[in-house]
């Protein structure tokens, strides 16, 4: 293939947005006549004919050269975006290219694995010109207008080939070429016609090589989903590639559906999880939610992913999880607990660890149980814990847990409200709790209006 683009006698120039020509090669100072300084500052309609929509990219041209001479030579003209999307590059083949498409175009198409169909977009685009002289640019606008006139732009559109894997895909037996080109939008969905109609219009403005999905209705009444590809093939001609995606689609719905139940499954065992403690300890199951629910406030305040604070939202619902090996009598005590009490108290961020860890659970879900209790300066439990050592989901639990448990009714003593316990973590700022953290929390209740819904 190198060799045979190297031989094409061809050549290659630069043009500004204006059709300047700035730069060419040798091989176009060759064929054209011209020398470099002679045939830069000359506009591209000077030397070629019939060249006056260059301006849409990537178009094939079939057209004449003026060489130097008077000489007329027939050639291929092709434009192409360079870098700076204000200059082209033109790339120019002679006879010999063209004869050597047209002896390899009909294979091609007949022999590609892909659904290919050709059409003809010249009664389009001239619909369009004249359309363009009622609407200005305001194309798109008309046909929200008149949605009507989709139809009309539908029969404009002439299908002139189909290839044999796209018969073999779409088509049925008994299938009528001449009746398929006639009623083209009934392969159409009504969504698929819109995209199909702004997709044409941005042809005609010269945005080309575009990739789209649509719906089809196959022969039989189903629904398909396809990828279309649009290549130019020649003057307001493209070849339409068509790539079936229904199966892919339809894996990714069942994909969907059976992570939708996961998901569902999931919730629904972490629902239970922290419901276990209501049969132990209502308090506890209470307190849980309202941290879980104070924790994804600070969470998302913070900026934080979806998927990460939906991982601090489950590890705070089940923060107290471990409290389920506590006596019953300790948890519900009215009075201040002993020593003792209170060292089998703060047992329970390890057995809430030890009941998870073996479960699938993202790590600030395990942090976040394990991690509650500890504080920045270290005095906290079970492991005395220091900043750098805490981590992130764990610093937002243990705000949201002071202040709901301090807010809250106890069995020791009545609420103390917002009020103090926003005091009690300002107070501790940057000793026991993290700063920023806090002033998040702060401001959700005394700026944003944050309330427990429970």
């Amino acid at each position: 293939m190198r060799e045979f683009f190297e031989n094409l006698n061809g050549g290659i120039f630069i043009i500004n947005s204006q059709g300047l020509i700035l730069e060419c090669d040798l091989n176009f100072e060759l064929k054209s006549g011209y020398k470099g300084e002679e045939i830069k500052n000359k506009y591209i309609y000077e030397i070629f004919e019939d060249f006056s929509s260059w301006r849409k990219l990537d178009w094939g041209y079939e057209t004449y050269l003026t060489k130097k001479n008077g000489e007329k030579i027939k050639v291929f003209v092709r434009v192409l975006p360079f870098s700076d999307y204000d200059f082209r590059v033109v790339a120019v083949y002679d006879g010999f290219f063209l004869t050597y498409i047209y002896e390899n175009y009909s294979s091609f198409i007949s022999q590609s694995p892909f659904p290919i169909v050709e059409v003809d977009l010249s009664d389009l685009f001239n619909y369009f010109r004249t359309l363009k002289k009622i609407a200005g640019d305001e194309i798109n606008r008309y046909f929200e207008i008149y949605p009507e006139v989709i139809y009309e732009i539908i029969e404009k559109i002439k299908v002139t080939r189909i290839n044999e894997s796209f018969l073999k895909t779409y088509t049925y037996e008994g299938f009528n070429f001449n009746n398929f080109k006639e009623n083209i939008f009934n392969f159409f969905t009504e969504e698929s016609l819109n995209i199909l109609k702004d997709t044409l219009i941005k042809v005609y403005k010269g945005d080309l090589n575009l990739n789209f999905e649509i719906e089809v209705i196959d022969p039989t009444g189903k629904i398909r989903f396809i990828n279309t590809y649009i290549y130019p093939i020649g003057k307001e001609r493209v070849l339409i590639y068509v790539l079936d995606k229904t199966k892919e689609r339809e894996l990714e719905a069942d994909l969907r559906k059976s992570l939708n139940k996961i998901t569902s499954l999931y919730n629904q065992v972490i629902n239970a999880l922290s419901s276990i403690m209501e049969y132990k300890d209502s308090y506890t199951s209470y307190h849980q939610k309202r941290v879980a629910e104070l924790s994804q406030a600070i969470a998302i305040e913070l900026g934080l992913p979806k998927d990460k604070v939906d991982a601090i939202r489950i590890g705070a619902l089940l923060h107290d999880i471990g409290k389920i090996a506590v006596p019953g009598e300790i948890l519900n005590k009215p009075g201040k607990l002993n020593n003792i009490e209170m060292e089998i108290v703060r047992t329970h961020p390890l057995i809430g660890y030890n009941m998870l860890k073996n479960i699938d659970f993202p790590s600030e879900v395990l942090h976040a149980v394990l991690q509650h209790h500890e504080r920045l300066d270290g005095s906290g439990y079970p492991e005395g814990l220091k900043n750098g050592e805490i981590s992130l989901s764990s610093k937002i639990v243990a705000v949201a847990d002071v202040v709901e448990a301090m807010s809250s009714h106890r069995p020791y003593r009545p609420p103390l409200g917002i009020e103090k316990a926003l005091e009690e973590i300002e107070m501790n700022k940057g000793i026991r709790y993290d700063p920023n953290i806090v002033d998040i929390c702060v401001r959700l209740f005394r700026e944003k209006g944050f309330k427990f819904s429970l």
